[in-house]
């Protein structure tokens, strides 16, 4: 039938729309579908949002990913609709809001639609309404240009609460951390594009350790942002915008420090490297040139339209390396994430390496090489890391399931080496943030030093079979599921760190509710990968069940 969408109006890749009119400024996500509906002005509807037969959308109003309104509902401007949330009755007083600006990524948008230069501006006033004035904060950036737009329009607030601004340009997060720690700035922010999703900018601050921010730092900025509680001083108090001097400069004689740069010298380690097409470029090649390894590079030139892929072409990636690896004979293969945080190997055999198992490698070699010690992994990884943990007299410190808590425990002193289990792995000794480039120098000082390859590493380390399910949940009824799951399984249930873990002897599943989006992850581990799989759908059912 009949359709009208109004000017600079953005439908996206599989919307469906049908004798529905849309006006001006607004958003039709990924997969929406709108079937004879009415949407005002400057309305930003989520994928997979569907609106039926007669309803209104009024100006403003933001309609979550996957929320269905129903046939001739009324939502008035300016209105807030949850993800997964159903709306079956006309939402007409009040206005409900963005009540929080943080998740789990830091504040995230999608480009011009939630992520615009005015929000980022007074995001940066916020921000900086929260230091004390005539402070430093650094900031820093993914080449790609919306990220570089976003930038720009936080650095403009800044300022404007007598904030000294030192802008990083371009270079891989674990330098932006480190040398934020150094100069004793205040905080940092870095701005990049969704590694997700390429419409999305992600905006992620520090503290002035370089590392995320506490919860109760996120709300005074959010504190101050919903109140617009902004501090704005007098002419000579604005701050000042310098580009910082000697960053990449001031990481790497640091990072050498920490290594045995004349026995990896001798070593002369063939590796292959794919650089993402990242900034890492500019940083880990000097240092490989310098430990005298044979480098194959792949992907060395920082290309902005490379930022975000999707997971099959990243997948591809890895597999292309590990061929490229073999047929060089080269004794380990890398691939660095775009910012710089999280590695992903290729043994010496050419087998790509599950991220859970490159930390378990990683913890038996660092482990060895301290004599033992203490490492950190989320509750959410398997029970390996006690078992390689007691080969070595050594303790494993467990973690929420999240990278601040385990950057959190890091920081306390005691942890020779942390990691989340998806890439990303800390040496506390340089700093207690994730940096892939140490941890890639460090991975070849372990080798050279005990003598052996990654393969033998592998081969040693216990076996383990984990899954893990996603079970969508409507907002309204996770605290209902998470209450009847402590008041059933309490018999069974291990001092809660995290979520719902249920101890089944040789077994286990953590129940999880996703901090961001309305649904619960099931990990599970067994003693057989089948085993593994039917324990974690079976807790996928039961959380289906006690939703209704």
């Amino acid at each position: 039938g009949p359709t009208v969408i109004r000017n600079y109006t953005v439908v996206d890749n599989r919307a469906h729309v049908d004798r529905s009119i849309v006006w001006r400024n607004s958003y039709v996500g990924e997969g929406v579908e709108l079937r004879g509906a009415i949407v005002g002005r400057q309305c930003s509807l989520k994928s997979k949002t569907v609106v039926f037969e007669g309803a209104l959308i009024g100006d403003g109003s933001i309609v979550g990913a996957g929320a269905v309104i129903h046939p001739n509902v009324k939502i008035w401007p300016e209105k807030e609709i949850e993800s997964g949330a159903t709306v079956k009755a006309s939402l007409i007083w009040g206005s409900q809001g963005r009540r929080a600006l943080f998740g789990r990524f830091g504040v995230t948008g999608q480009v011009n639609v939630d992520m615009t230069p005015e929000f980022a501006t007074k995001l940066g006033a916020a921000f900086g309404a929260s230091l004390p004035k005539g402070s430093t904060v650094t900031i820093n950036r993914d080449p790609h240009r919306s990220p570089r737009m976003i930038k720009r329009a936080i650095i403009a607030g800044l300022p404007s609460a007598g904030i000294n601004v030192l802008d990083l340009r371009s270079v891989p997060i674990p330098v932006a951390r480190y040398y934020t720690r150094l100069e004793d700035a205040a905080g940092g922010v870095h701005v990049r594009l969704s590694p997700h999703d390429n419409r999305v900018v992600d905006i992620r601050f520090m503290d002035g350790k370089g590392l995320a921010l506490s919860k109760a730092a996120e709300r005074d900025i959010e504190r101050v942002f919903f109140r617009e509680d902004f501090r704005r001083v007098y002419l000579d108090e604005i701050g000042a915008i310098n580009y910082a001097p000697g960053v990449i400069e001031r990481y790497t004689p640091d990072l050498m420090a920490h290594l045995d740069v004349e026995a990896i010298r001798a070593a002369r380690m063939p590796i292959v490297v794919d650089y993402a097409n990242a900034p890492t470029a500019l940083v880990l090649p000097q240092i490989l040139s310098d430990l005298q390894c044979q480098v194959v590079a792949l992907n060395a030139t920082i290309d902005e339209t490379r930022m975000s892929i999707p997971q099959e072409e990243f997948d591809r990636s890895l597999q292309q390396l590990a061929v490229i690896s073999q047929a060089v004979q080269a004794r380990l293969g890398v691939r660095l994430d775009v910012g710089g945080e999280m590695l992903f190997l290729i043994d010496d055999r050419g087998h790509v390496m599950p991220p859970i198992t490159t930390l378990a490698a990683m913890s038996a070699l660092a482990l060895k090489a301290n004599g033992g010690g203490t490492i950190a992994v989320p509750v959410n990884m398997p029970t390996i890391f006690e078992e390689i943990a007691s080969r070595y007299n050594g303790t494993v410190e467990r973690t929420r399931v999240d990278l601040h808590d385990v950057m959190t425990t890091a920081s306390r002193g005691h942890v020779v080496l942390a990691g989340d289990g998806r890439g990303n792995i800390i040496f506390p000794e340089f700093h207690p943030g994730a940096d892939g480039i140490y941890a890639l120098a460090k991975l070849i000082g372990f080798l050279v030093s005990q003598n052996v390859t990654l393969s033998q590493v592998v081969a040693e380390l216990p076996p383990y079979y984990v899954a893990e399910r996603r079970v969508s949940c409507p907002w309204e009824y996770k605290g209902t599921v998470m209450r009847l799951l402590n008041e059933q399984y309490k018999p069974r249930r291990e001092a809660q760190l995290d979520g719902t873990r249920v101890d089944l002897g040789r077994e286990w599943v953590l129940v999880l509710p996703d901090p961001d989006e309305p649904f619960f992850r099931i990990y599970a581990e067994s003693t057989s990968g089948p085993q593994a799989q039917d324990l974690a759908d079976k807790y996928a059912r039961v959380v289906e069940g006690l939703q209704h």
